[in-house]
């Protein structure tokens, strides 16, 4: 079966104790921003040759899922909401679970791209893996495959297109908050928590 993930990115609890999800949806857009308030363990990843804190107390998470494209973009962010890195996961198909939470359908493919702009793609023996347990069929994995590949001519072409446009929505998002248009569970309140 396709991953299944949720804004609230429910498998991180493990490791995150508490946090909020806003979330709101901008014309083709789909916004969510968790703020980690406390974690168990701060998350730190070996990418780019270095060791990178992805997940720790105060760090706020953008999640922007453009409607009509096959990707979601994670921007990671420390707690001064300085961007640390971006992950893209392929996807196909998207939608809101019955508790009003976003989601999407991963293709198992991902791009991790760096401050620097350097890009990393992860987890294409997944992708093939879930081609041959027939967890995805010929269509998604061409479609995985050229998402990825579109991802990154666009990203060498203009390197400053991820970080600009996730710095864009980001203030899409905090001008929602400022005047409450975020959604909440079940319509009430101004956020999410989780």
């Amino acid at each position: 079966m396709v991953k299944h993930v949720r804004f609230t990115f429910d498998e991180w609890d493990r490791s995150i104790q508490k946090k909020r999800l806003y979330q709101s949806e901008d014309g083709n857009i789909r916004l969510g921003l968790i703020e980690i308030e406390k974690v168990k363990t701060p998350q730190v990843w070996d990418a780019f040759g270095k060791k990178i804190t992805v997940a720790d107390d105060g760090y706020k998470w953008l999640i922007i899922s453009p409607v009509n494209e096959e990707y979601v973009i994670t921007m990671y962010m420390n707690e001064k909401m300085i961007p640390i890195l971006w992950y893209i996961d392929m996807c196909d198909g998207r939608g809101m679970d019955e508790d009003g939470v976003y989601y999407y359908e991963d293709l198992f493919l991902d791009l991790l791209v760096s401050d620097s702009k350097e890009i990393v793609e992860l987890d294409m023996d997944e992708l093939e893996q879930a081609y041959v347990e027939r967890i995805i069929d010929d269509r998604q994995k061409r479609l995985a495959v050229a998402t990825a590949e579109a991802l990154k001519e666009k990203i060498y072409r203009n390197p400053d297109w991820i970080r600009s446009f996730s710095m864009e929505m980001l203030e899409v998002m905090k001008n929602k908050m400022a005047v409450g248009k975020i959604s909440g569970k079940n319509g009430a309140g101004n956020y999410k928590p989780v």
